[in-house]
């Protein structure tokens, strides 16, 4: 397979990124595939895509450039070539393509996967292993074919210096594991380490099994693998046996040479993987118990053969390890929710820009609006649109349903009134191509619901359009609140292509007041599961001591939180109040 190289600012190897996606991201970002924590790296850096059976790297706009072999590569997408050092910041990649032939592979007999020419099929006869350390069960046993028996004062010194520098060895590797960033991160940082901890160890790697459909056959899959020698052109082979003995006995295991092993087929091991002693220890997840990987350890010389304390050293890795990934997996996640969080609060930002800054000043009127999300956004609307001849359109629209998906199409429904009211010449035709657009562009089950009222400022004159909503509240000047325009509705936005749009009319006199709202006020929910509904809404605007349309309004929208109390808010909330104002006759 393909990989990157990664090296510092110093020229100093720091990991490897297996190149095994079609196209992945660099960049400083947590999201991204290969994560750079530089601060010279930007955080969209640049993107490797294969095409045609080679990489290329395109410059994402960065703040530092792309440099390839030392020279810019500009914004155009660039081909490189084995050996080739992309420099990204201070950080340089180096490209290592996959060492196998390039022409196209035989056909195989096997059921082979993808991934699986890294792992190597062998036999394991468990009479063979000379150490093994029982890790995922009850009780951890070690067990050896040769007894300790008893021991010399000097072997018990020499004992206590072996677990000092255990000691040392382990606080070292978990300042290793501590620089992290991401899960992504942790893997390469401690195959490195492994290879620090095991001075004899030529390699190390970690697989993990995964589950495939319609298949009782185990998949073993190359997660990681580092070499001590930085240009190793020997084909790197797992132990498929090992890792499927370590997985189902729940141990840790310790093996020699191939010569001597029963477990390796000799006729491919030796020529293949040049393997010399083995190690590999399994991960578990320390609160489900589930396995999560299997670290294996080689060393290929015959004179730096692994012992059994070198085991017992790699089972107190392994579980560390273990911990060190859950507690990333959970900072990865808690990450994650943050970003989400954010995005999903510069979205509600941009949302609320599709909605008035504030109210028309019109003489004699008052206006109030509320608006008011389930979630950081939503699918209300509202705006005030100002006609040529002088009139005014105030309309509010519910999109069913909440979240992104209706907050799209409550943008789209923005800027689609305004270019119908004006290019139509009245609230009608305004309404039939509203219908029309949402109706022919096929919007899945989506649909809306809205209500247009055209008032004329100087007369108080309004002539409503309601496309399957609620139907406005005229709070009277004499206390007297009633719903207006019943029996004159037609089909929510998006449903009936050819529907059309009564017309219905009423004058606001001085004193009154209109209201319109979407449904999450009257169906606001308290503890007991009761809806505020809709004798409420009109008992909150009724309007006996001549309130101005603020207070009105802010009356409504605290009668429903009172109402609900600590119940969460379970659908979008959106008000509009306009009132006609009593003349000041002196």
């Amino acid at each position: 397979m393909d990989q990157l190289l990664i090296k510092d600012a110093s020229n100093v190897t720091t990991g490897s990124f297996p190149m095994s996606a079609d196209s992945f991201v660099v960049g400083r970002r947590s999201y991204c595939d290969l994560v750079l924590n530089d601060h010279t790296v930007s955080r969209e850096h640049a993107r490797f895509v294969r095409e045609g059976g080679r990489w290329l790297v395109e410059d994402l706009q960065s703040r530092n450039g792309v440099w390839i072999n030392g020279k810019r590569s500009g914004y155009d997408p660039v081909p490189i070539k084995g050996g080739d050092v992309v420099r990204i910041g201070d950080v340089s990649l180096v490209f290592q393509p996959d060492a196998s032939p390039s022409e196209p592979k035989k056909t195989r007999n096997d059921d082979s996967r993808e991934g699986e020419s890294e792992l190597r099929d062998d036999v394991l006869d468990p009479k063979s292993i000379r150490s093994q350390y029982s890790v995922g069960g009850a009780s951890s046993i070690f067990s050896d074919s040769v007894k300790d028996g008893f021991k010399t004062v000097a072997q018990y010194k020499k004992e206590v210096k072996l677990l000092e520098d255990r000691v040392r060895v382990l606080l070292d590797f978990a300042r290793i594991l501590g620089k992290a960033e991401d899960s992504r991160d942790l893997t390469p940082r401690f195959l490195d380490g492994l290879l620090r901890i095991f001075p004899n160890a030529d390699s190390a790697s970690v697989c993990a099994l995964q589950t495939v459909e319609d298949s009782d056959v185990p998949q073993w899959r190359v997660v990681g693998y580092a070499s001590r020698v930085e240009n190793d052109s020997r084909e790197f082979k797992a132990s498929r046996a090992i890792l499927q003995y370590v997985a189902d006995a729940r141990v840790a295991v310790l093996s020699d040479s191939v010569e001597d092993d029963s477990r390796f087929d000799s006729s491919r091991s030796e020529t293949t993987a040049q393997i010399r002693s083995v190690m590999a220890a399994p991960v578990y997840e320390s609160a489900t118990n589930r396995l999560r990987a299997v670290i294996q350890i080689d060393s290929r010389k015959r004179r730096r053969r692994f012992v059994k304390d070198d085991l017992r050293l790699l089972v107190s890795i392994a579980g560390q390890i273990g911990v060190y990934w859950e507690n990333q997996d959970q900072r990865d996640e808690a990450m994650s929710q943050k970003l989400a969080v954010h995005e999903m609060q510069l979205a509600n930002q941009m949302q609320r820009g599709f909605l008035p800054l504030e109210p028309p000043k019109l003489d004699s009127y008052e206006f109030f609006d509320y608006y008011r999300p389930a979630k950081y956004i939503g699918g209300d609307y509202f705006d005030y649109v100002p006609l040529s001849d002088g009139t005014w359109a105030i309309v509010l629209g519910d999109v069913a349903g909440k979240g992104i998906s209706a907050s799209l199409l409550m943008a789209k429904l923005s800027s689609e009134v305004r270019y119908s009211l004006a290019l139509e010449g009245s609230g009608a035709a305004a309404m039939t191509r509203l219908n029309r657009v949402f109706s022919e562009n096929h919007w899945g089950d989506r649909f809306i619901t809205l209500v247009m009222i055209i008032l004329e400022p100087k007369t108080g004159l309004a002539r409503i359009f309601n496309a399957g909503h609620l139907f406005p509240v005229v709070s009277r000047a004499d206390g007297e609140t009633v719903r207006v325009g019943e029996g004159f509705n037609s089909f929510p936005l998006g449903i009936v292509l050819d529907a059309e749009y009564p017309e219905f009319v009423y004058t606001l006199h001085e004193g009154d007041a209109t209201s319109i709202m979407s449904d999450g006020f009257p169906d606001a929910m308290n503890a007991r599961q009761e809806t505020f509904g809709d004798a409420r809404v009109l008992r909150s605007l009724r309007n006996a001591t001549n309130d101005d349309a603020t207070t009105l309004g802010r009356r409504l929208v605290r009668d429903v939180k009172s109402f609900s109390d600590s119940c969460p808010q379970t659908d979008d909330q959106c008000l509009v109040v306009f009132r006609r104002s009593i003349s000041d006759v002196s």
